[in-house]
Order: C-alpha cells, then structure tokens, then sequence
C-alpha cells in the first residue's frame, strides 16, 4: 500500500510542525488499517516525524536514516556524499543531521536543483546534468555516493552510469533490505509466491494519477 501525501508535497516548504501532524496522522490510519511496517520513504517527513510515528503506531516504522554510516563505509576513508533534491528536504536541517551523526566526518549533502521537480512532472533528468553534478563530486574528491531520497533513487541509472569509478549506494534499497529483514525476523512474510495486492491513497487523487500516467 502506497500513501501519497500529494497535497501536501514537499514537506521541505512546511513547517515542521505541520509535517509532524501530517505524517502521524496519516500513519495512524495506516495503523489501523492493520499493516504489517511502515517505511516513510520522504527524507524530510522522516527527519521531522520519524520519532514522532513511532512513539504513535504499534508496528514497526523505517526511514531513510543511518545512512551517513552507509556513506563512510562505501567510501573507504575517502569523503563521501548523501545525494537528494534541492527541494526534498531543508538543506540546513538536512546538514546539520548529518554532521549530528556517528561517522560523519567526510560525509556531505549534496541537494540536487530541480531534480524532485523534474521527476515528479514525469520527465526525463537531462543525463549531462547528473554527469556534470557527479563529475563536480569526483573533482571534490567524492569516493562514495548515497542516493538519499525517492528522487535521486530515480535516477540512479545515470548517475551510475556518470560515476563508474564511485560506489553508488541507493538508499531505497538500503531502507528495503531492513524491511526484509524485520519482517523476516518477526515470521511476517508472506510465503505465496504469487504478487499481494497493490493500492495508492493520496490526498490529491487527480494529482498522483496524472504522477502515475505520465511515468507508465
């Protein structure tokens, strides 16, 4: 089940506390909804909310975190760079969390300009800009890149592509392979091999169903 805060996206340009109201009260419903986890896949929403859903739901809640940790080990020593949409998250807060967390010596933000704008309208990154804004790293010394949000996930390919010499490291696959984890753990796998059930809920149905059709 994928819940899209349309209406409200992107957190980065509210207040935090409208974003923690927002993103509890939405988890709360999938709460009741009886899921399994809840995985908040916005690098914003978990900054601000992360503590907030889990202190609200009785199931366990993942997001994009810990991935300094990810970035130091992929980089060897070497300085490394968490990778995101200029307009995913506020990149002072997002700074700061970083340089807060263990291992983050090395380690920087990079916001990418007009890449969630891009991705969201259904349009194709330009691959000479990545390959420009990772050359701009490599030249930085950059040994290591964390694709850090949804939108920097989605070009993942080119950037990849741009940075044959770097490790690249998706943080949806990170945040992807605990999931798996934690529900390996707890037994609740389902073991039909068959695909479940897929649904979208937005609060701005018109909105996600244009995202959707201009991807498909």
């Amino acid at each position: 089940m994928l819940m899209a805060d349309t209406a409200y996206a992107p957190y980065a340009r509210r207040p935090s506390r409208v974003v923690v109201d927002r993103v509890t009260r939405l988890a709360g419903e999938l709460g009741d909804m009886g899921v399994k986890l809840i995985v908040l896949a916005s690098a914003q929403g978990s900054m601000d909310a992360l503590d907030a859903v889990r202190a609200r739901v009785a199931v366990p809640v993942l997001g994009p975190e810990r991935l300094v940790a990810e970035a130091a080990a992929r980089a060897g020593g070497r300085p490394a760079a968490i990778v995101t949409g200029a307009g995913c998250v506020r990149g002072l807060q997002y700074g700061r969390g970083i340089r807060r967390e263990r291992g983050s010596s090395g380690v920087i933000w990079d916001g990418w300009p007009d890449l969630r704008e891009t991705v969201e309208a259904g349009r194709a990154v330009n691959p000479a800009i990545v390959a420009a804004r990772v050359e701009a790293l490599r030249q930085a010394g950059v040994a290591a890149l964390v694709l850090g949000c949804p939108h920097a996930s989605a070009v993942g390919a080119q950037v990849r592509a741009a940075a044959p010499d770097m490790a690249v490291v998706d943080g949806a696959d990170v945040v992807a392979a605990r999931a798996k984890q934690l529900l390996l753990r707890a037994g609740l796998l389902a073991r039909r091999k068959r695909p479940g059930r897929r649904m979208l809920i937005s609060s701005d149905p018109a909105a996600a169903q244009a995202v959707l059709a201009a991807r498909l």
